[in-house]
């Protein structure tokens, strides 16, 4: 794949632009699987323009999340699937044992767009009007690689009820198209082990001089605490950037429950001023990796998740760019500060860590 068939947006704006663009000039088909899509000013853009492209004869198929998108309303749905989009929502029954409230647990988490079966869109992007100004990364991809988002989005479209008989043609291609410079890595929670969570850990223990982190919601697993210690102790820097506040209250008092530790394990911790969407890591200036998985429990264990994996080190020096400029407008965590924090501050943070962890079954 060149490099050229690259293009990093990094705003949430910005990829809903091109999105939309590229659902506007669709020949053949569009699919779409998105943990939230929202019925509001934002998402009725979309909804209008899947409606027309249906009744062009463009084959329209749309997966989002049930519980991702519970703001999408049924009246809504109903004028999709009369004027011929075939939507489905998402529930992964065959997981439901995960935990005691295993219907809520295993989610597609998944931000996958394919235009015309050559263009992919891939990240942490989301539709919701309320999202407008977040920071976020999606990538818009060409290639081989598309043809492994391809199949990730016919396995989903199965899972949720779908006809096999109309996506087989999708299902022939190798789930996983390794190149030189890229390779789609997809999730899912019948896996032993998490491959991303794995790549995250890989970056750690191969790093030469430097990992940079960042993810919305954080809350790292003891493999990944390890990780990060090994890194200390092999002088590798590692930055950390998270949101100051990010859009989930609970979430936010869970990260900040693990600063003083990741001040303890060397992490220089970043909080940004706005709300930041973005998921990925970069190591050096060899490689990175950006998608929907972010640095927590769901993400590794519960969640179908797909990133894109890049070698290439035009790109990565973009993203580089692109987190420096995000990096300028935040807070350092200062730990004589944090230190001093009051006790109400503490009791919060203890008890949304005690919440996180009955919730997940975290032991």
């Amino acid at each position: 794949m060149s490099v050229s068939a690259y293009k990093i947006y990094a705003t949430t704006s910005e990829a809903w632009e091109a999105m939309y663009r590229a659902i506007a000039g669709a020949q053949h088909s569009i699919y779409w699987e998105v943990y939230m899509l929202l019925d509001d000013l934002a998402g009725k853009r979309f909804f209008e323009l899947f409606e027309k492209k249906a009744q062009a004869g463009v084959s329209v198929r749309l997966i989002v999340d049930y519980w991702g998108s519970l703001g999408l309303s049924r009246r809504r749905v109903e004028e999709l699937r009369s004027r011929g989009v075939d939507i489905r929502f998402f529930q992964d029954r065959k997981r439901w044992s995960l935990v005691w409230w295993g219907m809520f647990a295993s989610r597609t988490h998944r931000k996958l767009l394919i235009v015309d079966e050559r263009t992919g869109y891939i990240g942490g992007v989301n539709v919701g009007h309320y999202m407008r100004d977040w920071l976020d990364i999606q990538v818009e991809v060409r290639g081989q690689v598309v043809r492994s988002l391809l199949r990730a989005f016919a396995r989903s479209y199965i899972l949720c009820g779908g006809d096999k008989e109309t996506v087989k043609h999708l299902l022939r291609y190798s789930f996983r198209v390794r190149q030189r410079y890229s390779d789609v890595i997809c999730d899912r929670p019948d896996l032993a082990v998490s491959t991303v969570k794995q790549k995250y850990i890989e970056a750690l223990s191969k790093a030469r001089e430097r990992v940079i982190l960042f993810s919305p919601y954080y809350f790292p697993d003891r493999s990944f605490l390890r990780a990060l210690w090994a890194a200390k102790k092999r002088g590798i820097r590692v930055d950390l950037l998270i949101p100051l506040r990010s859009d989930l209250r609970l979430a936010t008092y869970v990260a900040y429950a693990w600063f003083a530790i990741m001040r303890r394990y060397g992490v220089h911790v970043h909080m940004l001023r706005k709300m930041m969407h973005g998921k990925g890591v970069i190591m050096d200036d060899d490689w990175a990796m950006i998608g929907s998985s972010n640095i927590d429990y769901p993400s590794f264990h519960y969640n179908h998740e797909a990133n894109l994996q890049v070698r290439d080190k035009r790109f990565v020096r973009q993203l580089q760019r692109i987190v420096a400029g995000w990096q300028k407008d935040s807070l350092t965590l200062d730990e004589e500060k944090w230190g001093r924090r009051g006790r109400w501050q503490r009791c919060k943070e203890w008890c949304a860590l005690r919440l996180y962890r009955i919730w997940f079954n975290i032991k």
